[in-house]
């Protein structure tokens, strides 16, 4: 699965006024370097949770559709058949970034390299799972004789929404790794005094607050595309 970045969210999950306000900072000399710190570690957090934060519009490319085993294959035994004999072409695509909010399309791509359309009242699409999915319907079935590459475009919607509305511990989190990593340039370049617990927080990829703040939102594995 390849994934794309169509649309960039519109604005961060926090403004320039709070992460100021929370740091303390009243002057505007540091406005572009804590602007370009919070997208950072907003960058971070998504990474590391596999959620999106605020709306954004994202593109994945798949190989094919997803395929799934056979609930029927033998546990052991010497079989002369396709590597593929016991599997299933599964009617389920998990897409990436929760929270899913819709589903702008779903493009196939045949032998020919030409583009169609999957008609959207074939499949479900299911925003209150999390990954959230695109389930097709009982009556329906993928398009067959696809290219090997590339065979499966989707475009989507992702994110909680507005910055309002992204949850409150992963904005803590924000701000505390935001802090962070402004006191280390502080310290460093501008021989400011050292924040207590400094040293210890840099020795971490991910300082244990945050984690703990974040752990909840965590997806750690994701299947669906191949």
């Amino acid at each position: 699965m390849a994934r794309i970045l169509k649309t960039a969210p519109a604005e961060e999950p926090l403004s320039l006024a709070e992460v100021k306000a929370y740091l303390k900072v009243t002057s505007a000399d540091d406005d572009a370097l804590i602007t370009c710190i919070l997208a950072g570690v907003r960058r971070a957090c998504e990474a590391w949770t596999g959620r999106a934060l605020v709306t954004q519009t994202w593109t994945v490319w798949l190989d094919g559709f997803p395929r799934a085993s056979r609930c029927e294959a033998p546990h052991s035994g010497y079989f002369d058949l396709p590597v593929d004999h016991f599997d299933r072409v599964s009617p389920i695509i998990h897409l990436p970034l929760p929270p899913l909010q819709s589903v702008t399309f779903l493009k196939t791509y045949g032998a020919d390299n030409q583009a169609a359309t999957f008609d959207s009242v074939r499949y479900f699409v299911d925003t209150a799972s999390q990954p959230g999915r695109i389930v097709l319907n009982a009556s329906a079935s993928w398009p067959s004789g696809l290219r090997n590459a590339n065979a499966v475009e989707i475009e989507f919607v992702a994110g909680y929404g507005a910055a309002a509305t992204v949850p409150e511990s992963i904005k803590q989190g924000l701000l505390i790794w935001t802090q962070l990593l402004y006191a280390n340039q502080k310290w460093l370049f501008e021989s400011g005094d050292e924040v207590t617990g400094l040293a210890a927080m840099n020795r971490e990829a991910l300082p244990a607050q945050v984690e703990a703040l974040w752990q909840p939102f965590r997806l750690f594995s994701l299947q669906g595309g191949r």
